[in-house]
């Protein structure tokens, strides 16, 4: 069996003549012979060994494979494909993996039938090699493992006829014979192993530097975690993970006591200089308050004199104050009086509006009297002159007398009739004049209530004002004593100001002196920080 040419220009030497043994069971001839199609030639067998062909080109080709010295003794599934396609070897283990025997296999044009469980097809990598023995790397997914040998290979993970996810490399490699090509050879490398090795300590290669970086970032608590049950990895590896936590353990240990005793310092250095602070600023509103207390209070001594000073005026005032509440009440006094007097000639005056108008219905009576007595006078004359009129001339006389007695009667009616009215009149004036009055006197009344009223007011008035004068006599007098009070209080924030001042000095010098340690806390920090970040390089190396 020979490769490809070598890079320079020689050829392998010629396969050996087939050789032919028989099975244990004598059925066949056990070696696979691949002739060419391309003609039928025969050649003999000197010249087949040598290498050597005759009759114009043509040649005839044969390939020569022991499965049990060559293809089982590959200890990985190994066929081969003539160059019609057909598959000419499948040795053992590839019917251990597909669970097709060469029963099934040999001769079949379609080896990705009988290799894949589910029966698909599809272009295996011999068949592209078959196709393109010298460019099959020009596939996409094709690589050219090997130059010189022309072997070409691609990964592929696969489902085996047990249901197990398999990682496996193809390769394959054009055949030559006496340099022609005469078939195709495929293996099958299980990397299944490899590949569950290479994920698992890529996974611990992870973790750990996952980890490490946490811890770089000052993530101390992190811990590396990976289950090595079931994977392919090195004891020796997965006790790295061991071993790294267990110096990471260790190491957040000693940065927690350094890192605590840190904060606590820290915590107590701000606390200083907080209170410093604190206290440096409650000394500055202290002086400001104290500044101005002291202008305030020697305003206020200046008020207390100005107020000493005009409380004799005020005193004066409530003594003139007094006077005139005193004369407002004898003015009030006279007034109630003098209301008590119109309310009753008020009663009087509507006792006699009232007498007016019982007068007035009598002489209403009267004259509705006197107009009865007109209108009987006026039909009596009317019946004279009727009587007259029969008398003829001898009751002429008497009809002007009748005549004459009627119209005193008519015009006595019409003057009864005018009193009358005059009389309703007076009648309605008369009740009017009643219901004024009436208002009258109760108004009367109620201005005199009032009257009583600020009678009683001007009293508490004159109370008040009583008090207002004691409590001014009182105020001078207090006057007088906050004025002499008003300076020892000055002279007192004065002294409490200039210590204000010593206390806001000996502040400034707390929050330097705390300033100066929390720096060198700070420095503590940096170095701790430090320390982490050699620590996390210094485990960095995995």
């Amino acid at each position: 069996m020979n490769h490809a040419p070598d890079s320079h220009g020689s050829e392998p030497a010629a396969a050996d003549t087939r050789s032919e043994r028989g099975r244990t069971d004598g059925g066949r001839d056990d070696a696979v012979t691949i002739e060419s199609r391309d003609a039928e030639v025969e050649a003999d067998e000197t010249g087949a060994t040598n290498g050597t062909h005759e009759a114009e080109g043509a040649v005839e080709v044969e390939l020569n494979v022991d499965d049990d010295v060559l293809i089982d003794g590959v200890g990985m599934p190994v066929f081969i494909l003539d160059r019609d396609g057909a598959i000419a070897a499948w040795n053992h283990s590839i019917e251990e993996l597909t669970g097709n025997g060469d029963d099934a296999a040999i001769g079949s044009t379609a080896p990705s039938t009988v290799f894949y469980p589910d029966g698909r097809t599809r272009e295996m990598l011999a068949e592209t090699v078959l196709d393109s023995p010298e460019s099959a790397d020009e596939r996409e997914g094709i690589e050219l493992e090997d130059e010189t040998l022309s072997l070409y290979a691609t990964d592929e993970t696969l489902t085996d006829r047990w249901g197990n996810t398999r990682h496996v490399r193809h390769t394959s490699m054009p055949l030559y014979e006496d340099g022609a090509f005469v078939a195709v050879i495929q293996a099958i490398r299980d990397r299944t192993q490899e590949v569950k090795r290479q994920e698992a300590v890529a996974d611990l290669v992870d973790e750990v530097r996952g980890t490490l970086h946490d811890l770089a970032d000052g993530h101390l608590d992190s811990r590396a975690a990976f289950d090595a049950d079931g994977r392919a990895v090195d004891d020796r590896l997965a006790d790295v993970i061991t071993e790294l936590n267990r110096t990471a353990e260790e190491f957040e240990s000693l940065a927690s006591e350094v890192d605590g005793e840190t904060r606590s310092l820290a915590d107590a250095i701000d606390r200083t200089a907080t209170a410093a602070v604190d206290i440096a600023e409650n000394v500055d509103d202290q002086n400001g308050l104290l500044q101005e207390g002291a202008e305030e209070m020697q305003s206020f001594s200046a008020s207390i004199e100005e107020v000493a000073a005009t409380t004799d005026e005020v005193e004066s005032a409530a003594d003139e104050a007094r006077d005139a509440a005193t004369d407002g009440l004898d003015a009030s006094e006279d007034a109630r009086e003098a209301t008590e007097s119109v309310v009753d000639v008020g009663e009087e005056l509507v006792g006699d509006v009232t007498a007016l108008g019982d007068r007035m219905d009598e002489i209403e009576e009267v004259v509705e009297v006197i107009s009865e007595v007109a209108d009987r006078t006026n039909l009596l004359a009317l019946n004279a002159n009727i009587e007259a009129a029969r008398a003829g001339e001898d009751g002429d006389g008497f009809a002007v007398v009748a005549e004459e007695v009627k119209s005193l009667a008519e015009q006595t009616h019409d003057h009864t009739e005018e009193i009358t009215d005059d009389i309703r009149l007076l009648q309605t004036q008369t009740d009017e004049t009643v219901d004024a009055a009436t208002r009258s006197v109760e108004r009367i009344g109620t201005a005199s209530e009032q009257i009583d009223e600020v009678l009683e007011t001007f009293e508490e008035i004159a109370e008040t004002i009583d008090r207002v004068a004691d409590g001014v006599a009182e105020v001078s007098r207090t006057a007088d004593d906050q004025a002499a009070t008003g300076e020892e209080l000055t002279a007192t924030i004065e002294t409490l100001r200039d210590r204000a001042t010593e206390t806001a000095e000996a502040a400034d010098r707390i929050v330097a002196a705390a300033d100066e340690a929390d720096a060198a806390v700070d420095e503590l920090t940096r170095s701790v920080n430090e320390l982490r970040a050699g620590e996390a390089r210094g485990d960095g190396g995995w």
